[in-house]
């Protein structure tokens, strides 16, 4: 029994720490989301966005969680989505566009040590997640008889 407590005692360490780094970026992103939305700036940003965002079946909104996760990290993106009302489709979406492309200022540095240079790398993770939902919502629209 003394050979289980202490790899328990370890997940359970890294778990905590995890989970408080989680709620350092998660918590405060929400908030200042929250705020942002109480005085209107989500509203405007989402009017100015919701004509492309409609191309992949998502709100405005969805331009914040997708900026953040390209630019900062998913888990900032993270803190957005959790104070959107998305639809499965749309979570979905958002989802897989996040899932290609994020964390773009890292991770095109990262690829740059396969020999795929900086700029190639992150104009085909761009194009790559943009077309992957404009093909999801079409998919959908198809499917679901839209």
């Amino acid at each position: 029994m003394t050979a289980l407590v202490e790899p328990v005692k370890k997940g359970l360490i890294k778990s905590i720490k995890l989970l408080w780094f989680l709620t350092k970026i998660i918590v405060p992103v929400s908030c200042l989301v929250a705020v942002l939305d109480y005085f209107g700036i989500i509203e405007t940003i989402a009017g100015y966005f919701s004509p492309a965002m409609a191309f992949f079946g998502l709100p405005g909104e969805a331009t914040i969680a997708l900026l953040l996760s390209f630019f900062v990290n998913f888990y900032a993106a993270l803190g957005v989505i959790t104070t959107m009302t998305l639809n499965t489709q749309q979570i979905t979406i958002l989802a897989v566009m996040i899932g290609i492309c994020h964390e773009l200022p890292i991770e095109t540095v990262v690829c740059s040590y396969t020999g795929l240079r900086v700029p190639v790398s992150a104009v085909l993770r761009i194009t790559s997640a943009l077309a992957a939902g404009l093909l999801l919502n079409l998919i959908y629209s198809i499917v679901s008889g839209g």
